[in-house]
């Protein structure tokens, strides 16, 4: 039993820590909230393709991704991200990067992206859209909606789909006052 036990926690690591080496895993996770829509945008590159996303976000090559750069590059990935509501583009804001020092970036770090798009809260049924157009080099996308409810209103999922690429999530949900 000792043994079974070990080699399936010995399988069970090995799948855990996969990850696609010559691509870019790009994990978007949006969540409604009260009068926004909140993304958070990991991008994990795979050692095979790092330095393309090195080279975009420390173009002077001096290995070291200072805040500008890190906004600069975060604001060309936000450019190829779109939402809308209800059939309306609404544009992001970018509110942080989150980018591990350069040689963690060549381990597997993640790059995180922080945005808001701003949306006023009514009553009633409504849709969102988010779509990721962002493709440096392979990828593979995956979106994801949360709901955080407060300042007096809930939130209810009631239908979403992704496109057969990952790059599209669309959500039908409802707005209702608390």
């Amino acid at each position: 039993m000792r043994r079974f036990t070990l080699t399936l926690l010995a399988l069970w690591s090995g799948w855990a820590g996969a990850h696609p080496v010559d691509e870019v895993v790009q994990a978007a996770y949006l969540t409604l909230a009260p009068g926004a829509v909140q993304l958070e945008l990991d991008l994990t590159p795979g050692v095979q393709v790092v330095g393309t996303i090195i080279k975009a976000l420390d173009p002077n090559g001096d290995g070291k991704v200072t805040a500008a750069e890190a906004r600069t590059y975060a604001g060309r990935v936000l450019g190829q991200s779109t939402l809308s509501l209800n059939g309306v583009a609404v544009p992001w804001t970018l509110e942080k990067v989150e980018v591990p020092p350069v040689a963690l970036l060549k381990e597997g770090g993640v790059l995180k992206i922080y945005a808001t798009a701003r949306r006023a809260d009514r009553p009633g049924a409504q849709t969102l859209t988010y779509q990721n157009r962002y493709q440096p080099v392979k990828s593979q996308w995956v979106a994801n909606i949360f709901l955080l409810p407060g300042a007096g209103w809930q939130y209810g999922v009631t239908g979403q789909g992704h496109s057969n690429d990952g790059r599209q999530l669309t959500v039908k949900y409802i707005v209702a006052r608390s």
